[in-house]
């Protein structure tokens, strides 16, 4: 079975297909079997908020990247729904690039915070990676992730982010120019910058604690090592990665 097959039976369990222009982006061709699918209002809405608050998600000199994810990017957004953000931040940033946009939060409200019931239009960072921490599993779910992401600031990085993942090149054959890249690595990290990374990391952990997050702080130390903070749910890629199997092997 061919790789576009392959995605569109994923997309078939959102409720999803793969256009002719989706195609030609992803790897350079037309293949049978492409379709124009249902027009989804709420994802233009709902990408029209995240570009109007762009500006708000910037922090100094920080951040590298920032997309859209989620449900809004792959196109099966309801109107009640939360928008996945995906932030790149320079390395030995990300828990005081967070710690910062949360306390940006106490004034303007954009981001979903923990318990609340009206998230519609809400922004939720559910991803936080550092330039180190680019490189992610190589499976179907991560396949639609990173070849349906929106971006909204600095959109010629969406090719470096393929790049740190080799595997869409080689296992799914998404066409090469998807990996061309004249972006290079950040090779040193400011040492304060870093200090106050640890810094904000500890005192987030215990926050998180006394506030009764119940976060699960081995998978943030895990996450952390690897130079991302995750707080999308895990049981739902590891439940559609399941779906597509059972379904489709």
């Amino acid at each position: 079975m061919d790789n576009f097959s392959k995605l569109l039976q994923f997309r078939s369990l959102f409720g999803k297909g793969i256009t002719k222009d989706e195609s030609i982006r992803i790897w350079g061709k037309e293949y049978d079997g492409v379709r124009k699918y249902e027009k989804n209002n709420f994802v233009d809405e709902k990408v029209k908020v995240a570009e109007e608050n762009t500006s708000f998600l910037l922090i100094g000199n920080l951040v590298k990247f920032i997309g859209i994810s989620g449900s809004v990017a792959s196109g099966f957004a309801k109107e009640e729904d939360d928008i996945d953000i995906f932030v790149v931040v320079r390395n030995g940033a990300m828990w005081l690039y967070r710690a910062l946009v949360q306390i940006k939060n106490i004034f303007y409200r954009k981001i979903r915070i923990k318990g609340q019931k009206d998230v519609k239009d809400k922004l939720c960072l559910n991803l936080i990676a550092e330039e180190r921490g680019l490189e992610f599993d190589c499976d179907i779910f991560n396949l639609n992730e990173l070849m349906f992401l929106i971006p909204i600031y600095n959109e010629k990085y969406i090719n470096y982010i393929y790049s740190q993942n080799r595997w869409l090149e080689t296992k799914y054959e998404i066409k090469k120019e998807n990996m061309i890249t004249k972006i290079k690595p950040q090779k040193q990290v400011n040492l304060p910058l870093q200090i106050l990374n640890k810094l904000f990391y500890y005192l987030q952990l215990v926050y998180m604690k006394f506030a009764r997050h119940s976060p699960d702080f081995k998978r943030i130390q895990e996450n952390s090592e690897k130079g991302r903070i995750e707080f999308f749910p895990k049981k739902f890629r590891e439940r559609k990665i399941l779906d597509y199997n059972t379904k489709f092997s």
